[in-house]
């Protein structure tokens, strides 16, 4: 039986490796009505070359004149908001990639034109449907190991292995580190209390040659007696991605430097012994999952859990580490 959430069309506006990588997860979903928006041949060549039966427009204007149900934004952050805008004054509900803008201008007014035209605004921190970071909120808030005091998140790459055409990425030029923004919304979500005051030093330590800040390290203290330490690099080998939370009665430490594979620990003082869970993971999994509830909570009207206010508190600490 064909669902009502697969029945709907969405405008992936950007087809670079993020909005390709969208479309093939909306393809094995089995939504069928895929379609693609990019000034670029080349980029939307690459769209087609991966889902088949995608529709492909050279403009974002055109692809909105087809009156797509979704749009799924995969710009330039400083496009998301303008771009959010514009889908819903076509009468879309969008779901935008990550982090939702580089400033807190225009938010407001994004949140206002999305009620009162009632259309959905989800920001994709895909992170939050990963297994393993799932588990640990999970034993958070069963209160396995007692109150959240501390979390450390040290997330690193090589720019130029991941991305050999780098120096022409937004990220080299403007964000930098500052782009890998999912250990800070983390931090939001595991403390789960409002933040009082950051603190941040960036700046180029490297060698890898781009413009905008090649390292970055940014502390947060929230209310409610809970901090967070968040290390961001574009430089290191090999690739780690790693997050403790100190807690009142043990620890929790999620680690995977690859996406097939990771590994959670636990350590609960009341037992006094580590406990390891290996998980086999796919990368994919995180956007099937987001993608999915998405496209349900359009059809079916159901909530979302990464809303416009809750994407903006992130934008606020990055700003707050930018000055």
């Amino acid at each position: 039986m064909v669902e009502a959430w697969q029945q709907l069309s969405v405008l992936i506006a950007g087809c670079g490796s993020i909005g390709r990588r969208h479309a093939r997860v909306l393809e094995s979903l089995g939504v069928h009505d895929i379609r693609g928006c990019d000034p670029s041949p080349s980029q939307r060549k690459a769209l087609l070359s991966d889902v088949l039966s995608a529709r492909v427009y050279d403009s974002y204007e055109r692809g909105l004149r087809d009156h797509p149900d979704t749009v799924l934004i995969c710009a330039p952050t400083p496009q998301h908001v303008p771009m959010a805008a514009e889908a819903i004054h076509a009468g879309c509900h969008v779901l935008c990639e990550k982090p939702l803008s580089d400033t807190t201008q225009g938010i407001d007014d994004l949140t206002n034109l999305a009620n009162d035209w009632k259309k959905k605004v989800m920001i994709a921190y895909c992170f939050r449907y990963h297994e393993g970071l799932l588990r640990a909120k999970r034993y958070l808030d069963s209160n396995r190991v007692g109150r959240l005091v501390s979390m450390r998140a040290l997330m690193g790459e090589h720019l130029p292995d991941m991305r050999p055409d780098y120096h022409d990425l937004y990220c080299a030029k403007q964000g930098g580190a500052l782009e890998l923004v999912h250990e800070v919304d983390l931090a939001v979500w595991y403390a789960g209390r409002p933040v009082r005051k950051v603190l941040a030093l960036k700046r180029n330590y490297s060698d890898i040659g781009i413009e905008a800040p090649d390292i970055v390290e940014i502390l947060m203290d929230f209310e409610g007696r809970s901090m967070a330490s968040v290390h961001l690099d574009f430089f290191q080998r090999p690739r780690r991605r790693q997050t403790e939370l100190i807690c009142t009665k043990g620890i929790i430490i999620v680690e995977f430097a690859r996406w097939d594979q990771c590994t959670v620990s636990l350590y609960d003082s009341s037992k006094g012994v580590w406990e390891e869970e290996h998980l086999v993971t796919s990368r994919d999994d995180m956007f099937r999952a987001e993608d999915k509830e998405f496209l349900q909570a359009v059809a079916e009207g159901g909530p979302i859990h990464c809303s416009v206010e809750e994407a903006r508190k992130s934008v606020e600490i990055i700003a707050a580490a930018q000055i």
